[in-house]
């Protein structure tokens, strides 16, 4: 009996407890459909993950949760799904025993009221109060651009160019506001922010606004997470590049383990910038298992996170990463930015010897073989250089610099009457490349010398790799000067266009 009555007060008082740490969050909302899902997401460092949804029904949503273990949980509130809204969230903030009520008269989700007796949530909604005629009119763009399926490029670059102006705005409204504020969480939020658009936008015009409030900040301020990271952001690390050595840091595993980067010299090393937010980086994680066992005598896979350590630790035990799964616990803050990572997946090959080969962002499936097969198993070639009679031979010609790693030129032919490029195209097999028809060569003095045919591949036309992923074609072009020593390829100025560079006709 006394046991029974023991348990029984035990369980009580762990409702008790988790009563104690309960919120709630009641939305009332008008001018939204019946039916329209709403989900709430979880923030940890700069990754969501949703936690609860509802059906917004009569105008109304119910959220009921516990805090976390710091007291006070971030927030999203969105409608991803609904044509109506802005790609854009509601951010809430709570904590144990809040009551928080969510009020609207529209779709313009940023900018709906959040009541709430937390003072994280009242002071970012200063922030919000200051800009809201602007922010609704953001939003309104929003959304009438997420519509603008088939509308011509320069409508949308209007549209763009209007929301830009008016995120000046707001950043101007929010550096006045926080010269008035204390720093506190909202503040360095805010900091955070601006010092991102002062990284990433050229046309941000705040940068030495945005530094006078940086140096506020004390210097337990500045070594915290986010004042490391509002750091690199306005005073960025040198940045490494290919043909440097590799940068390197402090690195722990899941059990808190010291690395190195160099503790794997003498192998090949792929760096794999990644976070458990990122789809297209969980997607690489079986093709990786694949080349780590293909290469696995040569090469080492060393994942680097840029989550929070908790958000880390979680993923970890969620995915099957069979090599090095590393994190400097610095977020973007450390190697991110000594690597210059600014979108993820990010992949970097480093030679044995600690030299920086290759670096490329983004993930298609069979991007990771080819990129090995290219430059682990792709015979070396010295340069050499053959004379008959009028005609030249270059084989493998040295490059000084290219943007593309899809074509390497095995051979140039130079005669009195064309100039031969023999390539071979290394991609993804059964995708297309293309070459384009305005393609010329440019000497040393500046002189153009256009295409005239192609063999193997039609200019200007898609051309489809086969399954082995390589294919050779021939370029022919107006013969370039016997006095020649170097030139350049080049498709145009366009990002995407092919530039060859520096291309060496001597030894």
């Amino acid at each position: 009996m006394e046991k029974r009555l023991f348990s029984s007060l035990l369980l009580l008082s762990c409702l008790a407890i988790q009563a104690q740490q309960e919120y709630t969050i009641e939305g009332h909302v008008e001018g939204v459909k019946d039916g329209t899902l709403v989900s709430l997401f979880l923030l940890d460092g700069n990754v969501g993950s949703t936690v609860a949804t509802d059906s917004i029904r009569n105008g109304t949503f119910h959220f009921k949760r516990n805090a976390g273990e710091s007291g006070l949980d971030r927030l999203s509130l969105m409608c991803t799904r609904e044509q109506d809204f802005p790609s854009m969230s509601l951010s809430i903030y709570a904590a144990p025993n809040a009551n928080i009520k969510v009020t609207g008269t529209n779709t313009l989700i940023y900018t709906w009221k959040v009541d709430s007796p937390v003072k994280e949530q009242q002071e970012y909604n200063r922030f919000i109060d200051v800009s809201r005629d602007l922010w609704d009119e953001f939003q309104r763009l929003s959304i009438k651009e997420k519509g603008m399926r088939s509308a011509l490029e320069t409508e949308r670059k209007a549209i763009r160019a209007k929301k830009d102006s008016i995120s000046d705005l707001i950043s101007s409204r929010e550096l006045k506001l926080m010269q008035e504020l204390p720093i506190s969480t909202i503040w360095m939020e805010k900091l955070g922010r601006l010092s991102t658009s002062a990284k990433y936008n050229p046309k941000f015009s705040y940068k030495e606004e945005t530094i006078a409030l940086y140096n506020r900040l004390n210097d337990e301020q500045k070594s915290s997470m986010q004042g490391q990271e509002i750091t690199v952001n306005l005073f960025p690390p040198t940045v490494v590049k290919e043909g440097d050595d590799m940068a390197d840091t402090d690195l722990f595993d899941l059990n808190g383990k010291l690395h190195h980067l160099t503790d794997f010299k003498g192998n090949y090393i792929l760096l794999d910038f990644w976070s458990s937010g990122c789809g297209l980086c969980i997607m690489a994680l079986p093709e990786m298992k694949e080349i780590q066992e293909q290469y696995k005598e040569r090469l080492t896979i060393v994942s680097l996170s840029s989550d929070t350590k908790s958000r880390w630790t979680t993923a970890s035990a969620q995915l099957e990463m069979t090599w090095q799964n590393l994190s400097d616990l610095k977020q973007s803050a450390g190697l991110y930015a000594k690597y210059g990572v600014r979108g993820i997946p990010n992949y970097v090959l480093i030679s044995p010897e600690g030299k920086i080969m290759k670096m490329w962002s983004g993930y298609g499936k069979g991007t990771l073989k080819l990129k090995m097969r290219r430059y682990l198993d792709a015979p070396k070639h010295e340069t050499s250089i053959i004379l008959q009679g009028n005609t030249k031979i270059v084989n493998y010609p040295v490059v000084e610099f290219t943007n593309t790693d899809i074509v390497e030129i095995k051979q140039v032919e130079l005669t009195d009457t064309a100039t031969v490029l023999r390539l071979k195209a290394f991609y993804i097999p059964k995708y297309w490349i293309q070459v384009s028809p305005n393609i010329k060569l440019v000497d040393e003095k500046g002189t153009s010398y256009t295409l005239k045919r192609a063999n193997g591949i039609k200019p200007g036309e898609h051309f489809f790799l086969p399954e082995s992923g390589e294919a050779e074609f021939s370029l022919i072009f107006a013969p370039l000067s016997t006095l020649t020593k170097t030139f350049s390829i080049t498709e145009g100025q366009n990002k995407n266009d092919w530039q060859i560079n520096g291309v060496r006709l001597t030894k």
